[in-house]
């Protein structure tokens, strides 16, 4: 799961209780986890809450590991009610407890309470080049804020990213009237550092190099994004497939990044037989992530559950989602062992779930993954949750004309880019069948493309497009890739899906389109296109790969030709009026 943004907390006497108050900007997915631990919203406040207690601080630590905790008087805190005892007070957690935390003291400047109070200014920590910064939205300060080189605004995390420049510094702390606001933690040119690249032998593992880095962030950040890189605390160092082609983007990421390397490799260490499989890739890098975010009391359990997923060959995202919903609900029971919790237990932590108001695709993971560990892995069976099932939202999906598809495809200068476009529109492909599209799947004889392992482990054979055979061909003879048809920056690596959406975007706002569209638009955009050319149903099923006709004929609300082939009674009636009007009497 990715780091959660920066929340804030404080106490608050609310309600004849103290809490715990929860702030934080608008944020879909903060919003959800803190539900998941029975927050309740403070119209008052203006925040969520929950109740005043050292479990659930330490419950919120286990998902956000970044808090700030806000001291400042309170009214409220005049009240004669007589506080809990707790251990490790929020006010006075020790730095073991609270992680990595920022205290935010109001009264350190009183000159700038009223700026701080005004726009809700709040720094998370410093993220490679940039300060973070979150503030209450002013559309005016925002404009201002945005107009100063270095500020730009981060929508992922809903904050503002601030380069750590002291020019920059004293610009945003004068423009909100809050110096000393931004830290002093400027960043320093790679430049200036120094330090070299240590290439040696793994000895545990022949198949794996050890990478040795200096404290260079941006060196740091390519090295750990390179397919089955691992970072190894016992030798602190990355560990990385010992492939040539890794050998070789290593070093040239180094060279880019202007340092020396020392090459300890002997002849022969490196083999093609160490290219790591992208699936192993995906299924360890996933136990990891679980592993981490799980308290060690727990690791049992979450290990238990990761291993009976892949023995059943569930994918990396769903093992993923199974085991995060299953960490939820221990955490909610003080990490007890699951198997002495009571049938009552768990359906009034289902039910007080659904009642908070979760979306009903999260519900419903929740209901699965437990009823997975109950049959499975406790093999508690027949088992089975009695309570009801939210009904799914029926959304139609946003589909575009061919002519808006045409307008985003003339936007696409690089050929490469567009040949993903038009190979993701033309074939009807998922996100992920097109980064990993290999050129042994691509049958040009046959006009056919070779869909392999794709959503629920089913392979399928797609049409490949006339017009872009020839395309192709010559986009091939050009990048010359040995394995994927469109890899990456890096040397034997695919091509990234977060980089493929980002050029959809740019296309589209290059091209002027209002719509909201992303790659699987495309993909809907093929099969209502080839519904209102007549195909049959039943052969876009077996494009799409849909298990079921009835996904498919979510496609029949969506076609204009077909709705306008069809006519409202009421119109039948107004033309059989006409009709009768203009007969002449005795006719």
């Amino acid at each position: 799961m990715e780091t959660l943004p920066t929340i804030s907390i404080k106490k608050i006497f609310h309600k004849g209780e103290f809490r715990i108050g929860i702030y934080f900007l608008p944020n879909k997915q903060i919003k959800e986890q803190i539900q998941l631990l029975s927050a309740s919203w403070s119209r008052t406040f203006k925040c969520w809450y929950i109740p005043y207690s050292k479990e659930n601080y330490k419950a919120l630590l286990d998902v956000f590991p970044v808090v700030e905790i806000i001291k400042e008087p309170h009214p409220e805190d005049t009240f004669q009610k007589p506080e809990p005892d707790l251990k490790n007070d929020l006010d006075n957690a020790p730095i073991a407890l609270k992680g990595e935390l920022q205290v935010i003291d109001n009264n350190v400047h009183k000159k700038e309470t009223s700026a701080i109070e005004t726009y809700n200014l709040r720094m998370g920590p410093a993220v490679g080049k940039y300060w973070v910064l979150f503030m209450k939205y002013s559309e005016e300060m925002s404009h201002k804020l945005l107009q100063i080189k270095g500020v730009y605004w981060n929508k992922s995390e809903r904050a503002y990213m601030i380069f750590r420049h002291i020019t920059v510094k004293l610009k945003v702390e004068a423009l909100l009237g809050a110096p000393g606001l931004l830290p002093s933690n400027y960043y320093k040119s790679d430049n200036a550092k120094t330090g070299e690249v240590i290439i040696q032998p793994h000895v545990a593992d022949k198949k794996f190099m050890e990478v040795i880095l200096p404290a260079i962030s941006s060196l740091i950040q390519q090295i750990k994004r390179l397919r089955g890189s691992k970072y190894s605390k016992t030798q602190d160092c990355y560990l990385i497939p010992a492939t040539t082609d890794m050998f070789n983007n290593i070093c040239r990421i180094a060279n880019d990044t202007g340092v020396k390397q020392e090459i300890k490799l002997v002849k022969g260490y490196l083999s093609p037989k160490n290219n790591p499989n992208q699936k192993s890739v995906n299924l360890q890098d996933i136990r990891q992530k679980l592993i981490l975010q799980s308290p060690i009391q727990v690791n049992v359990y979450v290990n238990t559950m990761i291993d009976y997923l892949m023995a059943m060959n569930y994918s990396h995202n769903t093992i993923k989602n199974y085991t995060q919903a299953f960490l939820l609900f221990l955490r909610r029971h003080q990490y007890q062992n699951p198997d002495s919790l009571e049938h009552r237990d768990i359906v009034r932590y289902l039910a007080a779930m659904m009642e908070d108001g979760l979306s009903s695709s999260t519900a419903h993971m929740l209901v699965n993954s437990l009823l997975f560990y109950y049959r499975h892995v406790l093999k508690k069976s027949p088992f089975e949750i009695t309570i009801p099932r939210p009904k799914k939202e029926k959304k139609l999906p946003q589909v575009l004309t061919m002519a808006e598809c045409l307008g985003i495809f003339k936007a696409i200068n690089n050929p490469k880019h567009k040949l993903l476009m038009l190979l993701g529109y033309g074939a009807g492909l998922r996100l992920n069948e097109i980064v990993t599209l290999e050129w042994q799947d691509i049958h040009f004889e046959e006009f056919k493309i070779h869909i392999k392992g794709a959503k629920g482990h089913k392979d399928r054979l797609v049409m490949l497009p006339y017009s872009i055979i020839t395309y192709l061909q010559q986009y091939r003879n050009l990048y010359g890739g040995k394995q994927w048809v469109f890899e990456g920056q890096n040397k034997g690596e695919p091509f990234s899906g977060r980089s493929v959406q980002q050029v959809l975007q740019q296309a589209i706002i290059k091209s002027g389109l209002e719509k909201r569209a992303t790659v699987h638009t495309l993909r809907h955009s093929f099969a209502t296109h080839l519904l209102e050319s007549g195909t049959d149903i039943r052969y876009i099923q077996q494009l799409l790969g849909h298990n079921s006709i009835v996904t498919t004929t979510i496609y029949t609300h969506l076609s204009p030709a077909s709705v306008k082939k069809i006519q409202s009674p009421l119109d039948n009636m107004v033309d059989l009026q006409k009709q009768t009007k203009k007969r002449l009497p005795g006719e």
